[in-house]
């Protein structure tokens, strides 16, 4: 992918394109911001644009994987840099946030003695946790949330589908501004994981409490998933609430426009809202491993009880 391909993120480009034009491209970048804006594929576009002007000898590195980046890689890659002969090289540091303390001051030597024609592009979810010195040492680049518009623009452009398709305006208000977990949602089993969950949600102001009870009963007990189940069921009630005032605020459900107005009716504002306070409380709770099905299984009923049928 090239710069010009890159998509919502116009002040980074437009600056790397600028630096590129006119041969003034810094020695170090660090690239910020939440998962899935495109850092890592910025950097590569600039690398990519490197080797077409450099050559056959142009090189791009890269330094990623889990866990901390120890102070030994640092070492080997700073012997690396030290023997780039002719063309230019690419660094690419992942998640730079993992270095240890040693490994980022070891980095810190190289990025104030730079090598010529050699360029470091950091990226970070989380700059508040690097070592201020590197961050000093870069030009920091601060990448931002995609606007829903231009995800929906390229997923239907992706799909071959328009731009108003409800799935896809679904899947771009889920995203909130990542073109990564956009596609995650489109590509992965998230969103049919979401809609069961919001096919469970439907039929609980009319259903029986005992099957109230089997719909937590039946719940998996996933800690890495439950996160972000409850907030699907937040925003299903944040819906709820938006339809049954009337407010001009886009759904995150937007392809349930009729269920919602039926549901919204069967509820009172204060109902509602408790509900959504209890679903905070139980946000706190599973974090603080609280029992997952205790925790549904008192909300589901709560939003049975908070129902007028």
């Amino acid at each position: 992918m090239t710069l010009e391909e890159i998509i919502g993120q116009a002040v980074p480009v437009a600056i790397l394109q600028r630096a590129l034009r006119n041969n003034t491209l810094g020695h170090a970048y660090l690239f910020s911001g939440e998962e899935g804006l495109g850092k890592e594929t910025v950097a590569r576009a600039v690398a990519q644009e490197l080797a077409a002007r450099g050559g056959p000898l142009s090189s791009l590195h890269v330094l990623g994987g889990e866990g901390s980046i120890k102070i030994e890689e640092i070492r080997s890659l700073r012997h690396t840099a030290a023997l780039a002969a002719s063309g230019t090289t690419v660094w690419l540091i992942l998640d730079a946030e993992r270095l240890t303390p040693e490994a980022g001051n070891a980095l810190l030597k190289t990025l104030e003695e730079p090598v010529a024609r050699t360029h470091f592009f950091l990226t970070t979810t989380k700059v508040q946790s690097m070592l201020p010195t590197i961050v000093s040492r870069c030009q920091h680049l601060q990448f931002r949330r995609i606007p829903e518009a231009d995800i929906c623009r390229w997923l239907a452009k992706r799909t071959q589908r328009s731009p108003e398709d409800a799935q896809i305006r679904t899947v771009a208000k889920l995203a909130q501004g990542s073109l990564g977990r956009a596609l995650a949602y489109w590509e992965g089993s998230l969103l049919e994981e979401r809609e069961a969950i919001i096919d469970k949600l439907m039929r609980v102001p009319r259903a029986s409490y005992p099957a109230v009870l089997g719909f937590s009963q039946s719940w998996p007990e996933n800690r890495d998933k439950i996160g972000q189940e409850l907030d699907v069921i937040m925003e299903w009630h944040r819906d709820l609430l938006t339809v049954k005032n009337e407010i001009d605020l886009p759904l995150y459900n937007p392809g349930y426009g009729q269920e919602l107005r039926e549901i919204a009716a069967l509820y009172t504002n204060e109902a509602l809202l408790r509900i959504m306070e209890t679903i905070m409380e139980m946000k706190r709770a599973v974090a603080g491993n609280g029992r997952i099905r205790f925790c549904l299984g008192y909300l589901l009923l709560m939003m049975k009880k908070g129902a007028s049928t």
